[in-house]
């Protein structure tokens, strides 16, 4: 006969048993979510980090408008607030909210002329750090020296890879030098000096109607751009070292007449696309998106795109990072992993032309294909990726690019408007522009 007492013992003792077994298990389970080592991939994915507002300052309207709703297919309680800040404006209004004390965005945004002295503000999370565990070797190999903070921890990731050419007036090309086609182009004009010379030909052609080129002010962005020397000398801002070989070439392409005197961004620029007086124009990725289709809306087929003469470059390029002060960290970086780090994010980016830094994610060639009617069916993808990616190389940026960057369009100005100065003057005068904005740091 059983022992009622030792039996209701018995259930009881299983009963504990299992209780104890199942809170155990939901330890673990805990101990796994919240488990610091786990990789950047995991951040985000709690219910907690799908739903809420992250805040950001930036200039792109359009990009973020395109990219948003890509991203909110995905996370559609994640709202995306941009506070629209001109990128002139933008350090100053870092600058300005850090020295009174006011709130920073969760999302910094760092533009490739300002960011070296924007890394300079303790202001960035480590992005090589838990929970993000950004690992660089996945990036071009270019791009870690442009995202890393004077410690050398990538604080930000690039929005898109920016190589840069030559975009081209295909009818134009035709018409002047026998051919549309961009690698017979390449051929005819494998350096500056080949494109001086048969500039020469274009403007007695055209009775000095037709340039080579429209502004000194893109010039200089691919000249400058395929110099890999620092600004910084140890302790010294080498003007000279960076900038005087650019002047030089400047200088001598305005005294051959091949490049018209428009100021760049301006008007009478942006109306030069369309007016067909101009063969080339110094491109970057960007650029057909934001500058050459708005500005000749009737010119679909008639551009081309190809490499420039002597050595691609890179044009500008922005980072996205996160605020070390952000309260929504884990929701800056669901957006900024997905946007930026996955295959998902880099088809939203095609759609405004951007291509994100991994590089796993254009082994295949097809997703890097992007076939555009405008530029007469060229694969301005391939070409990009395939063509002028591999090539680039750039040098360490600085916090003084910006000052030195600002100093060189008022220079610029000053070649364009008198032809006496040449390119010794040109210096001098550029080196006293640095100083002035630079007057505690020695300046040669």
């Amino acid at each position: 006969m059983v022992n009622l007492r030792n039996y209701k013992l018995g259930i009881l003792i299983a009963v504990l048993s299992l209780v104890m077994f199942l809170v155990a298990c939901n330890n673990r389970n805990e101990e796994v979510i919240t488990d610091e080592s786990n990789t950047g991939n995991d951040v985000g994915e709690t219910e907690e980090a799908e739903k809420g507002t992250i805040t950001m300052w930036g200039w792109d309207t359009n990009y973020i408008d395109v990219v948003r709703k890509e991203f909110n297919k995905v996370y559609p309680e994640i709202e995306i607030e941009l506070t629209t800040v001109d990128a002139n404006d933008y350090l100053q209004k870092i600058q300005t909210t850090l020295a009174s004390g006011g709130e920073l965005p969760d999302v910094l945004w760092g533009e490739l002329n300002f960011r070296g002295k924007m890394f300079e503000f303790d202001i960035w999370e480590n992005l090589e750090e838990a929970p993000y565990n950004v690992d660089r070797s996945e990036m071009f190999d270019y791009l870690p020296a442009l995202t890393s903070n004077p410690q050398g921890d990538i604080v930000g990731i690039e929005q898109s890879v920016s190589p840069a050419g030559l975009a081209y007036r295909k009818d134009l090309a035709l018409e002047y030098f026998g051919t549309d086609d961009r690698e017979e182009l390449e051929k005819m004009f494998p350096t500056i000096d080949a494109m001086i010379e048969k500039g020469k030909e274009v403007r007695e052609k055209s009775d000095g109607q037709v340039y080579m080129f429209a502004s000194l002010g893109e010039l200089n962005e691919m000249v400058s751009g395929q110099s890999q020397v620092p600004l910084m000398n140890g302790e010294v801002v080498d003007v000279t070292r960076k900038m005087g070989g650019a002047l030089e070439t400047l200088v001598k392409i305005r005294d051959a007449g091949i490049v018209d005197k428009l100021e760049q961004w301006s008007p009478q620029w942006n109306a030069s696309f369309a007016n067909g007086n101009h063969i080339f124009y110094p491109s970057a990725n960007w650029a057909p998106q934001y500058v050459i289709k708005p500005n000749d809306s009737e010119g679909e087929g008639r551009w081309g795109l190809m490499k420039a003469p002597d050595k691609s470059y890179n044009w500008g390029g922005t980072v996205l990072g996160i605020s070390k002060t952000s309260e929504n960290k884990e929701l800056a970086w669901t957006f900024i992993e997905w946007l930026l780090l996955t295959e998902e994010g880099a088809e939203a980016s095609k759609l405004v032309n951007f291509f994100v830094p991994i590089k796993s994610v254009y082994e295949d060639p097809e997703f890097a294909s992007s076939v555009d009617p405008f530029f007469d069916g060229q694969d301005v993808g391939r070409f990009w990726m395939e063509e002028v990616v591999p090539e680039l190389d750039l040098p360490v940026i600085s916090g003084h690019d910006a000052a030195v960057k600002d100093s060189t369009i008022l220079i610029l100005n000053l070649i364009n408007s008198d032809r006496n100065v040449d390119a010794d003057e040109a210096l001098v005068r550029l080196i006293s522009e640095v100083e002035g904005k630079l007057p505690d740091v020695e300046v040669k």
